[in-house]
């Protein structure tokens, strides 16, 4: 088989509308099936009709407060009906949504506004038992200036009312808003998703229209269900939420049913009693569904078709999942290639599900490089590259970034290492990054190290990715100690205020000695060797 598929083939979409931009869908969708299902979040449902309505009124609103093209529109909430219309209204008027990450602290909240500069901020007061009202008023002065905060659910100080906000659009002329629609291109970006790097330092990836509305369409090629009726509990920072989840029903006139987080107790009872047709979560949440919400095959009997991706499921997982019926599948993708690129075939069975990840999609056009970047891998192994039209526009602001992620003839370096079998399917092999996976979260070691190094009692600081049964992978930190030395419980205690806790080490080593190579830097090949004695 040749190292490169082609381009965007021209294959045909059969189960979607074409349309250039995001925000066409739900005004599509309400004018053709106005009573259907759009958005469902406990006892509310809005249809495709009132959807729309809602998309628009609050268009009117962000055009009201100021918001204007290629501005930044970010929200911090769990999946709420608010936020996917805030997200749609946002793209419709050609302004540029991101969604905050709850889990962040204070620093982490920071770096991503200075860096975005929203133009309207709206957000939950409280989640999860999180009071947010003492982080937003600690925010410098100069990462709020000009900054408008819209309260949802809860008040916060010195932010508006949902229903304030709303009201302030009420008189604007209908040609404003026209207007603003109209300047829209399918190439604008439409969202920006934050997702750390080497430097430890989390970089905006710009997913355009484009992008998102063809990785929405090539879905519901690979994965369709009637009607389609996707459960939405994942973090709406994700791209898996935003785009492989949310938009998934948006394009296809499907429901988003929403859940404000993943609770695998309650989680049979919702797939029952909403028929929930379409799950997407990682591997993890279904072992945690099985053993912990014990579903019977009636509780899921919705459902038709059952995703997993972001880490791989072991066979003995999969062997479960299939005694509900639904139609099984894997894939993979990254945040920058605006989700998936590869996706295992309709009926793979039990063995292609646990090794691979499935063949490129036409539409995308999916390589081996080698190590350097500098172009296809001799063989079948190498690097992960990607090229066409879901590639991601560039990193927000970075100009050199944006540079680094791509090689010198235009393909996305994913920063994954893949093998390509005789069969055409691909398997991951490993990460040229050091980035890992933990309950499919992206942990970036480099920013765990920085964290941990600002710790008083650290002078230097290596994390590494090692395979764990329940996460796929998990942290490990080795820390050389100053004197005194500090204790691991501070230290995770250190680490717990300043960072998500799916980044927090589940294992801190504090040594007075670490393995050094002659340059002065950390032998990272030798801690491996220490935590996976097993590994070559």
């Amino acid at each position: 088989m040749a190292d490169t598929r082609p381009g965007v083939s021209g294959a045909a979409f059969t189960r979607t509308p074409a349309f250039d931009r995001l925000s066409d869908y739900p005004a599509h969708w309400g004018r053709q099936s106005p009573a259907g299902d759009a958005v469902v979040e406990g006892g509310r449902v809005l249809n495709h009709a009132a959807f729309d309505l809602a998309i628009a009124a609050a268009a009117r609103g962000l055009l009201a407060s100021g918001v204007r093209h290629g501005d930044r529109v970010a929200v911090m909430a769990t999946p709420c009906t608010e936020h996917l219309v805030l997200f749609i209204a946002a793209t419709r008027i050609g302004a540029i949504w991101l969604g905050l990450n709850p889990r962040y602290r204070l620093g982490e909240l920071h770096h991503v506004l200075g860096d975005a500069r929203p133009r309207l901020i709206a957000a939950m007061g409280l989640i999860e038992g999180r009071d947010y009202a003492d982080d937003w008023a600690a925010l410098p002065a100069e990462v709020m200036a000009d900054t408008t905060l819209v309260a949802l659910r809860q008040p916060l100080p010195l932010a508006s009312p949902w229903d304030a906000f709303l009201g302030r659009g009420q008189s604007l002329d209908e040609c404003v808003l026209a207007e603003a629609t109209a300047r829209v291109q399918a190439d604008d970006p439409a969202l920006i998703v934050y997702t750390s790097g080497s430097t430890g330092a989390p970089k905006g990836a710009m997913l355009s229209h484009r992008a998102i509305v063809t990785t929405a369409r090539i879905q519901c090629e690979h994965w369709w269900a009637e009607p389609i009726r996707i459960l939405n509990n994942t973090p709406i920072n994700h791209v898996a939420g935003a785009v492989q989840i949310a938009c998934h029903a948006i394009v296809a006139g499907g429901a988003n049913v929403l859940a404000e987080r993943f609770d695998p107790v309650d989680l049979p009872a919702l797939i029952r009693e909403r028929d929930i047709t379409v799950t997407h979560q990682v591997a993890t949440m279904y072992q945690m569904l099985l053993d912990k919400g014990r579903p019977t095959r009636e509780d899921l009997a919705s459902l038709q078709v059952l995703i997993w991706s972001g880490s791989p499921a072991p066979r003995a997982l999969i062997e479960r999942l299939r005694g509900f019926g639904a139609s099984l599948y894997t894939s993979y993708g990254q945040t920058e290639s605006c989700g998936e690129v590869l996706y295992t075939p309709e009926g793979a069975d039990d063995e292609v599900l646990a090794l691979t990840v499935g063949l490129p999609d036409e539409h995308i056009a999916v390589r081996l490089g080698d190590d350097a970047g500098s172009g296809p891998a001799e063989g079948t192994h190498g690097e992960i590259q990607v090229r066409g039209p879901t590639v991601m526009n560039g990193y927000f602001a970075q100009a050199e970034a944006t540079r680094q992620a791509f090689t010198a003839d235009g393909w996305l370096r994913t920063g994954d290492m893949g093998e390509r079998r005789p069969d055409g399917l691909f398997r991951i092999t490993g990460r040229l990054k050091e980035m890992f996976k933990s309950g499919g979260y992206s942990v970036y070691p480099r920013e765990v190290e920085l964290v941990l190094e600002r710790h008083p009692g650290v002078a230097m600081a290596a994390v590494l990715g090692v395979p764990d049964a329940t996460f796929g992978e998990v942290g490990h930190a080795w820390v050389l100690a100053t004197e005194p030395a500090p204790r691991v419980e501070d230290i995770d205690q250190f680490c717990r205020q300043h960072m998500a806790n799916y980044k927090v080490p589940k294992r801190i080593h504090v040594e007075a000695a670490l393995p050094m190579l002659p340059i002065g830097k950390i032998d990272k090949v030798a801690l491996r060797r220490i935590a996976c004695p097993s590994t070559p």
